[in-house]
């Protein structure tokens, strides 16, 4: 049997058998991660960057990348192999749901031990190769390396932002021996210890088989406190994101902004308000008349303003209310074991979502006020903007109800998605329409 199709063969019955198993269950989400090896061949490249590794040194380093390689895909073809034979012998255990989860479990968390060592092992199997200057710098790459390998297992906005990466992106690496080096420092300290206290608390809640041995039905305690080192690894990098800010002076701005955009993507994205003042101020006849230029930067400037009190706001809210929703998911999968309905708490982000869209509205309406139809209309996005013509007017200047594009030329009904009749044969994307949410901390979702 191909790969691909045993794996889902395995986690197909493990998770039909868990069908009563709540505890069981609720750790399936994670066998997927322990499908795919800790460390592959692109991050030789941190190694090799990061501690400077000599040509002779890289070509023994892609000889333990090598069999490292290889010892996972034995591993993992064994473990199939045993999941798979206690598949073919799940009859033989009768009706006992517990004995078949644990029978199929236990070679699933023998390999999850097994990979565990041999990401170890490749980790020390380098580390012996060094000479002592780079032994010196060992310290601090590692908790580089375990920042690059831990952070994007995440669950809150902000809990996976690297500022490493927003420092490398905006070229703001801090001098040696800085105030920013040093504050940089206390960042990383502090997040390893958090990193290391979030995947102990994760990988307690996924010991299945210690769950059934125990008959513990209710893991609410260990959830709570996986939840806690997932909010103290993200409070950690948010109070860094700050201090940094401060002390980056006239690039404080740009950091602090790109940061938590990484972090709370759906709160800094670029809202089609902005997009459309920048299209403003690029076009061509806008920068032909002077005073056109300065009163469009004004009103950009004021939407801003206003646009930054309301994404605060969310920020603080996003905050409070992701840790909110995390708690009820744990208390309604209580209430689950009891019998109990759940209870689903409402989103108090929503609203504030709902008056940054119209806060757009209403200053897109200035613009195009401030800039006339003909070239308002001429700028990519607008047409969601325009006026729409009343039913059965016959006035010739309206325009059509699809809008203008960039060229000046109304959209035909069969380009806008529509029959002749009018009727629409896909989703109205007209602005203020809902579509479907990401996420938590994902970027995507209704284009606010």
């Amino acid at each position: 049997m191909p790969r691909p199709r045993l794996v889902t063969t395995a986690l197909s019955l493990l998770a039909a058998i868990c069908f009563g198993l709540a505890a069981t269950a609720q750790g399936l989400g994670s066998l997927p991660s322990i499908m795919k090896p800790k460390y592959f061949s692109r991050d030789l490249l941190l190694f090799i960057e990061g501690l400077h590794l000599t040509e002779e040194q890289q070509v023994i380093a892609e000889m333990i990348f090598d069999d490292y390689e290889r010892e996972f895909q034995e591993g993992l073809d064994n473990m199939e192999a045993e999941v798979t034979d206690v598949a073919n012998a799940v009859g033989e255990l009768g009706d006992d749901k517990d004995a078949i989860v644990k029978a199929v479990l236990a070679p699933i968390q023998g390999w999850a031990g097994q990979r565990d060592v041999l990401g170890i092992q490749l980790v020390e199997n380098i580390r012996i190769i060094l000479d002592e200057e780079q032994q010196a710098a060992w310290t601090r790459f590692y908790r580089r390396l375990e920042r690059e390998k831990r952070l994007p297992d995440s669950r809150l906005s902000g809990e996976n932002t690297n500022i490493d990466h927003v420092m490398r992106d905006l070229d703001l690496q801090p001098a040696p021996a800085t105030a920013l080096a040093d504050a940089k420092l206390r960042w990383e300290l502090a997040l390893h210890d958090a990193l290391i206290v979030r995947a102990n608390a994760t990988r307690q809640n996924y010991d299945l088989l210690e769950q059934i041995n125990n008959n513990s039905s209710d893991d609410s305690r260990d959830r709570a406190k996986e939840l806690a080192a997932r909010i103290q690894v993200r409070d950690i990098t948010d109070a860094a994101i700050e201090e940094l800010a401060v002390l980056y002076a006239a690039n404080g701005d740009a950091f602090r902004r790109e940061a938590l955009k990484r972090g709370y993507g759906r709160v800094y994205r670029t809202t089609p308000a902005e997009r459309l003042f920048k299209a403003a101020i690029q076009s061509e006849q806008v920068k032909a008349d002077p005073a056109l230029t300065a009163a469009v930067e004004d009103l950009f400037a004021s939407y801003i303003e206003e646009l930054g009190a309301i994404n605060s706001a969310l920020l603080d809210l996003t905050r409070n209310w992701e840790p909110e929703l995390e708690k009820a998911k744990i208390l309604n999968r209580a209430r689950r074991l009891a019998g109990e309905p759940r209870v689903i708490p409402q989103d108090p982000t929503r609203d504030l979502y709902q008056q940054r869209r119209e806060l757009g509205t209403r200053y897109v309406e200035l613009l195009r006020d401030l800039l006339g139809l003909e070239i308002f209309s001429e700028l990519e996005g607008a047409s969601r903007y325009l006026p729409r013509p009343k039913p059965g007017s016959n006035d010739p200047n309206a325009k059509a109800s699809g809008g203008i594009r960039a060229t000046g030329k109304a959209s035909s009904p069969k380009e806008r998605g529509q029959t002749a009749s009018g009727k629409l044969t896909g989703p109205n994307k007209t602005f203020g329409n809902a579509r479907p949410r990401g996420p938590i901390g994902s970027p995507k979702g209704r284009d606010d």
